[in-house]
C-alpha cells in the first residue's frame, strides 16, 4: 500500500469533518463509546468543546488521488481565567495549574486501526512537538483511557501505573468521582502482565516521560476508565527530543 502522509492543523469544514468521521469510526464502531457528542445519523463524533480547540489531522494520500483521515489530535490552551480544560470535569488539577506553567491539553487522540503503528504516531508527535516548541508549552495534560468500565479487568495495569508512574506533581491530583483508590490496594496484582496490557498509546506517553495521578475516573458514557496523565516537556529524554527535532528540521 503506497501512500504519502500529510500532517497539518485542520482549517476547513471538510478537514474538520474528516476528523469527526474518523473519531466516530474509532470511538463508536471500534470501542462502542456513546454520548451526546455522537451523531449516529451522520456518523460523526464532535462536541461543543471541540470548537475551542485546534485539531491536528493526519491523512494518507494515495496515487489515485484518494485521501483518507488516519489520525487526529485535539489541542486546547487556556485563553482566559474563566476557561477550563475538559479534563477538569474528571480530575481536580487546580494545584498543578497553580504552578503557572504554559500548558495545553491533549485529547480525542485516535488512529485508524489499519495504520496503528509506532511510525505513524511518532510522526504525528514530531508535528506536535514543533507546535509545542513554537508556543513555549511547558506541560501537557490529558487522559489515558482503558476501554470498558470493568475495573477488575484492568486492575493489574492500573495498579502498575499507580505504583511505578506517579510523581510528586501528579500525586496532588484527585479524581472528581467519589471513589477510593484503596479499593485496588488490598488485592495482589501481576506487574509484568499489567504493564503488558497498558494501551499502546499510553505506553508511548510513558516512554516520553509521562506520569499519572494515582486515581481513576470511570466514564460510563464514553465507556472508558481514565487516568490523568501529565508530561513536562523538560522530562522528555534528550535522545527522544533530538529524534523529534531531527524529524522536523532535517
Amino acid at each position: 500500500m503506497t501512500y504519502n502522509l500529510s500532517i497539518k492543523f485542520a482549517e476547513t469544514e471538510r478537514e474538520l469533518s474528516l476528523i469527526a468521521g474518523l473519531r466516530y469510526k474509532v470511538f463508536r464502531d471500534e470501542y462502542k463509546a456513546d454520548g451526546e457528542s455522537f451523531d449516529h445519523f451522520n456518523k460523526l463524533e464532535w462536541g461543543l468543546y471541540d470548537d475551542s480547540c485546534k485539531h491536528i489531522l493526519c491523512t494518507a494520500n494515495f496515487p489515485d488521488q484518494k485521501e483518507i483521515a488516519i489520525g487526529a489530535f485535539r489541542i486546547k490552551t487556556l485563553n482566559n481565567t474563566k476557561d477550563k480544560y475538559q479534563i477538569q470535569s474528571e480530575f481536580n488539577i487546580d494545584k498543578l495549574l497553580e504552578r503557572n506553567l504554559n500548558s495545553c491539553e491533549l485529547g480525542r487522540i485516535c488512529v485508524d486501526f489499519r495504520f496503528r503503528n509506532g511510525v505513524i504516531l511518532f510522526q504525528i508527535w514530531q508535528f506536535l512537538f514543533n507546535y509545542l516548541r513554537e508556543e513555549n508549552i511547558e506541560i501537557i495534560i490529558g487522559v489515558g483511557s482503558f476501554a470498558g468500565c470493568d475495573l477488575t479487568y484492568h486492575m493489574n495495569s492500573i495498579r502498575a501505573l499507580f505504583d511505578k508512574y506517579v510523581s510528586p506533581q501528579t500525586n496532588m491530583i484527585k479524581s472528581n468521582q467519589e471513589i477510593n483508590k484503596n479499593i485496588l490496594e488490598d488485592e495482589p496484582y501481576d506487574e509484568v502482565e499489567g504493564i503488558k496490557r497498558v494501551p499502546d498509546l499510553l505506553k508511548a506517553y510513558l516512554r516520553f516521560g509521562c506520569r499519572v495521578a494515582p486515581y481513576y475516573y470511570i466514564d460510563y458514557e464514553f465507556k472508558t476508565i481514565d487516568v490523568c496523565c501529565v508530561l513536562l516537556i523538560k522530562d522528555i529524554p534528550d535522545y527522544q527530543q533530538k529524534m523529534l527535532k531531527k524529524g522536523l528540521f532535517s
